[in-house]
């Protein structure tokens, strides 16, 4: 059990500093095709969710050295993510996604924080990754807006935030100028 002593929390190496809750709104989904000549941020998004997983394998123990528990190993693993927000038909983003999916095509999808300020926009990426289109749905419901919801199954190992140097995160920030 976890207890706290002198304003530190024993027992689970947590440093309270490091917890910055980002605010919900800041965080954007962009997809660009296979040419990378377009990133776009999807318009209207409201929702957004990025999993990754990882199967376990175990072997039954009676190993008095371990006290009988099970011995779990690493096994295959795998990311996937769903964007949902009001729709807009026009928009490019959404386009591209409807024609990934009829073509059976890639997209890169790309998870932003967004950083904005005067001069500029900031893109600091979060979590981007090649992705099959899996599912692209919209509702529309007779007293309500018309909605999106939109799933993507990655392809690969995903570029992380929390792995990468600054090098590459300051490599794979993009930035636009405000006009």
């Amino acid at each position: 059990m976890a207890s706290v002593t002198d304003n530190k929390l024993v027992g689970c190496d947590f440093d309270s500093a490091t917890a910055k809750a980002l605010n919900g709104n800041d965080i954007v989904a962009l997809v660009t095709d296979s040419t990378g000549a377009n990133l776009l941020a999807v318009a209207g998004q409201q929702g957004l969710s990025f999993n990754l997983n990882q199967d376990t394998t175990e072997t039954a123990t009676k190993d008095d050295a371990i006290g009988g528990w099970k011995l779990r190993f690493a096994s295959n693993k795998d990311w996937d993510a769903s964007i949902d927000g009001l729709y807009s038909p026009d928009d490019e983003a959404t386009k591209m996604v409807a024609k990934a999916l009829a073509d059976g095509t890639y997209l890169c999808l790309k998870i932003c924080k967004r950083i904005r300020s005067i001069a500029n926009t900031k893109y600091v990426p979060l979590r981007m990754g090649l992705a099959i289109v899996t599912s692209d749905t919209f509702e529309a419901p007779n007293d309500d807006n018309t909605t999106y919801s939109m799933e993507f199954q990655g392809s690969v190992k995903p570029w992380l935030y929390e792995t990468a140097t600054e090098d590459q995160i300051t490599a794979a920030t993009v930035t636009v100028t405000n006009d």
